[in-house]
């Protein structure tokens, strides 16, 4: 038999039907009969058969043995085929098929597919197993392909791992693309303590190419029947997510219980931006009752802010309203933060400007607000110059700034001024230098950068002036070079200081990479500090504790940072912490840190992520506090994955609530790959646990 020639380009939208093959008898009345290979190929299309025959009456090509059927998105054979020219559709009996763009694969009792190329499917068993190895199937009585939307639908379908039924369901759609398409997502099953077993079904609406929503029931057993709801969205210059929760009755308290947030932007032109970050809850226990995760119960407070923002090469400008809701209950009315109604808030910096100085200004008016204690506005200005000198890896620069805060007080005490002020200039000089020299034969590039900077704040007196959003912030290598000890503009503390500090790097001379940093600093100080917060006392230390910071990376696998704080006054470490990590790559990871603060944290952090063989891996997390002789979280865990399907369980015991009430959790998840997970999604689980590991 003569080679089967090519049939030439493809057009898949092409209605015409090209038909070739070695042999065939013609019947001008009855039709053909193909005694050779024929091959059929409509669009883009091929149908191919050891042999067949064409009936005219009936416009039907009858083709068995052996046939088979491609297309770019698919492969299938059969025992035999009806191919009808006239409405386009093809019928094969006893398939089995390949999905390319999944891959997946699977048989069936018979498959039609149209002239839409839609295909239908009979008594169907379908997996993205490789042959051989049908670790899962979901079996169905039928199955509905739409190759168009790229999305499947399943009639009385049953999902089979290992020979087990383990979900039956009379409807179900699921991708063989990557294309969305609205459909009933797979349920997840969990447990907790304080929520007992849990149960939910995701719908997932693809409501347009740009916004999409899910709704999502979740039953638990010890709370009762919750609705969840998320909607995405993004158009040109804005994006954002809007979510809502709402449990009714609530079976432990009777409560009506909720949450609704919003993350909103907006893109307004010339450097115009808008957004919006809010979220709120029924109750203060909301997230210690209903989440399952440490980083949702310890949050205290959550935002509700509006904000206008404006930014170009100089300037940025701010408008916002901000408020709160406190999760903490422990605090009191006067411990909550103050609402911001509204800020506006300018800020310039402008270098090598006239008389080749550098120009910044800094302007806030805000309105404070609260149901107790003192209310009222603050206006706060500081314009600055500084002179930038650099000479050959040499740099000097004095600078000179006034800080004006002013005050109108809506409810002052018997005898506290209702606008008072305060006049403060900052003067600094600023000076460092950057040296390197090249490590022979290494390639390496060695740095040695140190910096002092003086600063002189005269002593204004402020116990008249509120204290709306100031802290005194906690001594570090970034505080180190801050001019003001205070953070926020009710408060300019007095000094006269030296800050000292000295960097050495050690840098590939080709990429830049680092593979060791060094820091050491300390402040010397040669007046007392006499301006504090209230409450404060006053500081007479002839020098600031000792800081100190080590990077070092051995190589592309092992990294290590410490960092170590000596008090110069006690003559004890302050603080201390050490942290040593092994990664190869996001499935092989080791951790281990200890932290240290004096007279309030004192624990040791241990996690690691491991195959134990080709398929198996152990996980898991041991954070200990020394100071409390208490297990702060631990987690122990197996996963296997293989080609088509993966296993994880993960036992947890963690910290579950403010008050530090304890909660434990068996997390047990089912990756079916191309399908679906089952179960508890514990491979967010592990990622938020293990620094540097990557869930598949």
């Amino acid at each position: 038999m003569p080679e089967m020639p090519d049939l030439g380009p493809v057009d898949a939208g092409d209605p015409r039907i090209d038909v070739f093959t070695g042999h065939a008898e013609m019947d001008l009345q009855q039709g053909a009969v193909f005694e050779d290979e024929i091959r059929i190929r409509r669009g883009d299309g091929v149908l191919t058969a050891p042999n067949g025959r064409f009936d005219r009456q009936s416009g039907q090509f009858l083709l068995e043995n052996g046939l088979q059927y491609r297309n770019p998105q698919s492969a299938v054979s059969g025992s035999r085929a009806t191919f009808d020219t006239r409405s386009n559709s093809l019928e094969i009996e006893d398939a089995s098929f390949d999905l390319f763009t999944v891959p997946s694969r699977g048989s069936a009792g018979a498959i039609a597919v149209d002239q839409g190329e839609v295909l239908k499917l009979e008594d169907v068993t379908y997996t993205t197993c490789a042959r051989g190895h049908e670790d899962w199937l979901l079996r169905a009585s039928q199955i509905r392909i739409d190759r168009e939307s790229g999305m499947a639908t399943a009639r009385n379908a049953r999902l089979e791992f290992k020979g087990v039924p383990i979900l039956y369901t009379p409807w179900i759609t699921y991708p063989v693309t990557n294309e969305r398409m609205s459909g009933f997502l797979l349920p997840a099953i969990g447990r907790s303590e304080t929520r007992g077993v849990e149960f939910q079904i995701p719908y997932y609406l693809n409501l347009a190419p740009n916004y999409d929503a899910t709704l999502t029931p979740r039953y638990m057993d010890r709370r009762g029947l919750e609705l969840l709801g998320e909607f995405r969205y993004l158009w040109p210059g804005h994006k954002g997510e809007a979510e809502a929760e709402y449990l009714p009755s609530d079976k432990v308290n009777g409560d009506n219980r909720y949450l609704l947030g919003i993350d909103h932007q907006s893109l307004l032109g010339r450097g115009w931006r808008a957004t919006v970050d809010a979220r709120t809850v029924s109750d203060s226990n909301y997230f210690e009752d209903l989440y399952g995760s440490t980083a949702a119960t310890s949050q205290t407070h959550l935002l509700r802010e509006l904000s206008v923002e404006y930014f170009d090469n100089i300037w940025s400008l701010l408008g916002r309203v901000q408020n709160y809701q406190t999760l903490d209950e422990s605090l009191t009315a006067t411990e909550k933060p103050y609402r911001r109604v509204p800020q506006l808030a300018a800020s310039g910096y402008l270098p090598r400007g006239a008389l080749g100085l550098d120009w910044s200004f800094d302007g806030e008016l805000v309105m404070f607000d609260r149901s107790e204690g003192t209310r009222g506005s603050r206006l706060h200005l500081s314009p600055g110059i500084a002179l930038p000198l650099d000479y050959r890896g040499l740099w000097l620069k004095p600078a000179v700034a006034v800080e004006y805060t002013a005050y109108s007080i809506h409810n002052p005490a018997p005898g506290q001024h209702d606008g008072p002020s305060r006049t403060t200039p900052i003067i600094s000089i600023d000076m460092g230098a950057a040296f390197e020299r090249g490590v022979r034969g290494n390639g390496w590039l060695q740095t040695l950068e140190p910096r002092a900077q003086f600063v002189h704040i005269p002593y204004r007196d402020q116990a008249d002036l509120p204290v709306f959003d100031t802290i005194q912030p906690d001594f570090n290598l970034v505080q180190l070079f801050r001019k003001n000890r205070f953070l926020g503009y009710d408060r300019v503390g007095d000094t006269d200081q030296l800050n000292l500090g000295l960097t050495s790097r050690v840098l590939d001379a080709a990429s830049g990479g680092e593979y060791l940093t060094a820091t050491i600093g300390q402040t010397r100080f040669f007046s007392e500090q006499d301006v504090t917060l209230p409450g404060g006392n006053p500081v007479d230390n002839n020098a600031s504790d000792w800081l100190a910071e080590l990077g070092v990376t051995f190589n592309r696998y092992w990294k290590m940072n410490a960092g170590y704080q000596w008090g110069a006054d006690s003559g004890k470490t302050q603080r201390a912490q050490l942290a040593l990590q092994y990664r190869r790559d996001g499935q092989r990871v080791v951790n281990a840190a200890y932290r240290y603060r004096r007279d309030s944290l004192d624990e040791v952090d241990v996690s690691a992520a491991w195959p134990i063989s080709s398929r198996w891996s152990a996980v898991g997390r041991y954070d200990y506090s020394l100071r409390d002789n208490e297990v702060l979280e631990r987690f122990v865990g197996l996963e296997y994955q293989n080609c088509c399907w993966g296993f994880r369980v993960v036992y947890r015991d963690y910290i579950a609530s403010r008050s530090g009430d304890s909660d434990t959790a068996i997390a047990v998840q089912l990756i079916l790959k191309g399908l679906t997970n089952v179960g508890d999604p514990a491979g967010r689980q592990l990622e938020r646990g293990i620094l540097g590991y990557e869930a598949d």
